[in-house]
């Protein structure tokens, strides 16, 4: 079992999003910084475990027996028996205390053995807006998650992974309303922006250049993470994993997939710019961010 001993301010159970449920009207859920739990799990050698999400550090857990352990996140740090980077797996013994520290938005901890809960709908991951997930709530002090089986090899240890960039100029290709309100896409493009304080896992909310806009409404279409959405206010809005399914504001862009986490992990106040790239070099770099995890 792994025993939350300090839980944070909002942290829940994530997984891999869900797949097919969005024409129910199911968002997705998962990881706000999809990379980042992608290589806590590499690190474990857990590519299809459930991890835990931490939003407000300090965090701190304890497993029953000897475990490898992963934290990552932006500009995070472990304390154990020492004190460790992130982004590297370690040994923990029986009831020793792990405190995740650090000032990330989003920090993931993957544990050997995976959170053993069954899926829901397709997944582990906790979607609070509809209380979905096998454990949907916010976990508070006290909790105890079931782990899978454990390997017993303690030579897996000390693996690391390189912290990832969070700062430079967001990609993001061009949506497909762009045309709807002319000159959006390039004041959007051109302007710098800070992040507001009433971001959160449905979207992140963005302050800058006025665009607000005219014109008539759009029909209700489908939308997706990463979407950048233009509210008649003119303030942008990226959509985060618990975002709606549909919506009616017209999508000017849309972040990369590989960049999602750069975007979560923004801290309100600061300031972001966004630079567009083709579709096939998005692609590229979110095969070249698998690759990096699949060579440890």
């Amino acid at each position: 079992m792994l025993h939350i001993i300090e839980a944070g301010l909002r942290s829940t159970v994530q997984d891999d999003p869900r797949r097919g449920r969005a024409r129910l009207g199911v968002p997705g859920a998962g990881p706000a910084d999809p990379p980042a739990l992608a290589a806590a799990r590499a690190l474990v050698d857990e590519p299809d475990s459930a991890v835990i999400e931490i939003v407000g550090l300090p965090f701190t857990f304890r497993c029953d027996d000897r475990r490898i352990v992963a934290v990552t996140g932006r500009d995070i740090s472990v304390r154990a028996a020492s004190r460790l980077p992130g982004w590297m797996g370690f040994a923990v013994r029986p009831g020793e205390s792990v405190t995740v520290l650090g000032r990330a938005r989003y920090a993931y901890v993957a544990v050997e053995g995976g959170i053993a809960l069954e899926q829901v709908l397709g997944s582990r991951a906790t979607y609070l807006p509809s209380s979905i997930g096998p454990l949907p709530r916010i976990l508070t002090t006290g909790d105890a998650l079931p782990l899978g089986p454990s390997w017993g090899d303690p030579g897996r240890a000390g693996r690391r992974l390189p912290t990832p960039a969070y700062d430079g100029a967001i990609p993001v290709i061009a949506g497909p309303h762009a045309d709807r309100v002319p000159g959006a896409l390039a004041t959007f493009l051109s302007g710098e922006w800070s992040v507001a304080e009433g971001s959160d896992r449905m979207g992140l909310r963005l302050a800058g250049p006025d665009l607000a806009w005219e014109g008539p409404d759009l029909l209700t279409c489908g939308v997706l993470p990463g979407a950048v959405q233009l509210p008649r206010g003119g303030a942008p809005i990226v959509l985060g994993p618990d975002a709606q399914t549909t919506g009616g504001y017209p999508v000017i862009a849309v972040v990369a997939s590989a960049a999602l986490g750069r975007v979560a992990q923004a801290l309100p106040g600061e300031r972001l710019r966004f630079t567009v790239v083709t579709a096939d070099r998005a692609a590229a770099e979110l095969r070249a961010v698998g690759a990096a995890f699949a060579v440890i």
